[in-house]
């Protein structure tokens, strides 16, 4: 593997591990310089699909749902990845990752939810460099499981879908 392969792959781990999820995190805490630093790392053309809202079109689309309706649902995230697949050409790569999520529910959300939750799914993701930096062009999020904390484990609803 080469230098520049491993550099690669460093710079789109930092980008899902800092630029979503720390930043996603800080934000819905309510630090609305975090999401600064997310912004600047979606391409004008990125599109979006998480479910259960239709596909989102546009950097300020995306934006407008990742730093917009999700702190309006959660009041607080802990995102964490892991078993992260990343295929890299040339300029462009696709980034599979597991991860789960610790979160509290605000009242009203979409998932007619409350209090303590966690969400389990897996991310696929495209990028391309811009400017000499890792940037999304799309990411889907495909959620195995949406509950609260309080429904023992053997009754979780696998939903293993995206739609």
């Amino acid at each position: 593997m080469t230098d520049k392969r491993l550099l690669d792959l460093e710079e789109i781990r930092r980008l899902k591990h800092y630029y979503y999820c720390h930043c996603i995190d800080r934000g819905v805490a309510g630090d609305e310089a975090a999401f600064d630093e997310h912004r600047a790392r979606f391409t004008e053309t990125a599109t979006a699909d998480f479910t259960p809202f239709p596909p989102f079109e546009g950097k300020a689309a995306v934006l407008g749902y990742l730093t917009g309706t999700v702190p309006e649902a959660l009041s607080y995230s802990h995102h964490r990845v892991m078993n992260e697949v990343i295929d890299i050409d040339g300029d462009e790569a696709a980034g599979q990752w597991y991860f789960d999520c610790p979160v509290v529910w605000r009242p009203g959300n979409v998932f007619e939810l409350s209090g303590p939750g966690i969400i389990f799914g897996r991310y696929e993701e495209r990028y391309v460099r811009e400017d000499g930096e890792w940037k999304w062009q799309h990411i889907t999020a495909l959620l195995d499981v949406v509950t609260d904390a309080d429904l023992p484990w053997g009754d979780v609803k696998w939903l293993h879908k995206n739609r």
